[in-house]
């Protein structure tokens, strides 16, 4: 199992209204209302969204600064999702075994309008079957100020795929990437503990999978 970034094509299921036109700088600038900058229906990942909200100040201001672009995140789980197959087969079902992923929905000008997060609730639940509520939830947290904070936001407030900011390169020390310190900012704020490395163990899932 793994968080991912990747270059896979993702075919949302039932997005349409997400998938806008890109908003240009001399558009005029849009509110919470007319246009929310993260879009949610699951339970679980909307009170993640509120706690991260109300706990952290970095967040809040980053999601006023997408607001007013008229950008977007466009959260869901695998089930709202399809990954298109670039040689041209049929669309296939998210990977089961993949945690959580990001994916900027880029126009033929690289230009980038919504950004995708898929976070595996069905596997989280499996995960933390016997877990207490406070890991999954401080967890859940974690997940989404990575592929949210971390990865989204900057193609967003960017507009381009050119704002991205990356997980760590081969032999890159985790935090020094960009998607890494993000994390970090907002894990500070909500007393989550600091990431060190990259992959699982930054999460409290790690050490139940290693007993």
């Amino acid at each position: 199992m793994a968080c991912r970034n990747s270059h896979a094509v993702f075919a949302a299921v039932a997005l349409a209204v997400a998938f806008g036109s890109a908003v240009f700088a001399e558009q005029p600038r849009w509110t919470w209302h007319d246009r929310p900058p993260i879009l949610v229906e699951h339970p679980v990942l909307a009170a993640s969204l509120a706690r991260l909200y109300a706990g952290s100040p970095r967040w809040r201001d980053a999601l006023d600064a997408v607001a007013n672009t008229g950008r977007r995140v466009v959260l869901i789980t695998p089930d709202r999702v399809r990954v298109r197959n670039e040689r041209g087969g049929p669309d296939t079902p998210f990977d089961p075994d993949v945690l959580a992923e990001a994916q900027p929905i880029a126009d033929d000008w690289s230009r980038v309008d919504t950004v995708v997060v898929v976070i595996n609730v069905p596997l989280l639940d499996r995960l933390y079957s016997d877990a207490t509520p406070a890991d999954l939830d401080a967890d859940l947290d974690r997940i989404l100020a990575h592929e949210v904070y971390g990865h989204a936001i900057p193609y967003l407030l960017a507009g381009h795929l050119a704002g991205k900011c990356a997980d760590p390169l081969p032999k890159q020390r985790a935090t020094d990437a960009c998607a890494i310190k993000r994390e970090n900012e907002i894990r500070s704020e909500l007393r989550l503990g600091e990431r060190r490395e990259y992959g699982l163990n930054g999460l409290t899932i790690a050490r139940r999978l290693r007993d």
